[in-house]
Order: C-alpha cells, then sequence, then structure tokens
C-alpha cells in the first residue's frame, strides 16, 4: 500500500473533524474509544490514527462552542412521548 504524503494525511483528519462535529458523542466516556474505533472507515493504522484526532479534537470543539448535533435519550424521548 503506498504511502500517504502530508496532505493526504490531512483530507483524512478533516474527514474524521467532520464526522466528530456531526455526531452526537460527547468528548468524554469510557467507550468513547471504542466508539471511535467503530466508526472510522480506515484500515491502514497512520490513517486510522489521523482520522480518530481529527475526530476526537471536532468533540472537543464542540464541548467548546457548545455545538454539535445532541443525541436525545431513550428518557428525554419517552418522556416527550408520555
Amino acid at each position: 500500500m503506498p504511502v500517504m504524503n502530508q496532505f493526504e494525511l490531512s483530507r483524512v483528519y478533516a474527514k474524521g473533524w467532520s464526522a466528530g462535529r456531526a455526531s452526537g458523542l460527547g468528548s468524554t466516556g469510557d467507550t468513547l474509544d471504542a466508539e471511535i474505533d467503530a466508526l472510522n472507515p480506515y484500515q491502514v493504522a497512520e490513517e486510522r490514527c489521523r482520522w480518530a484526532a481529527g475526530f476526537k479534537d471536532a468533540l472537543c470543539r464542540n464541548e467548546e462552542t457548545g455545538r454539535g448535533r445532541k443525541r436525545k435519550s431513550s428518557v428525554a424521548t419517552s418522556i416527550g412521548k408520555a
């Protein structure tokens, strides 16, 4: 498999960033790394690492700015229907 150059790796990071900004995940949690790993579409270790870094940085940015899509909890959903 060919080695990616820095520009290509920056695009992988950006794709992770975009996915993180659009996700409903918080920036902390016991299962966060496992959830990110499951979402990561890349197979090569360097690409997986770069995508995950972008994803995590976006989650932190979501927390700082209060942006990002928030997931409704099942409790809140059931209360709203009651």
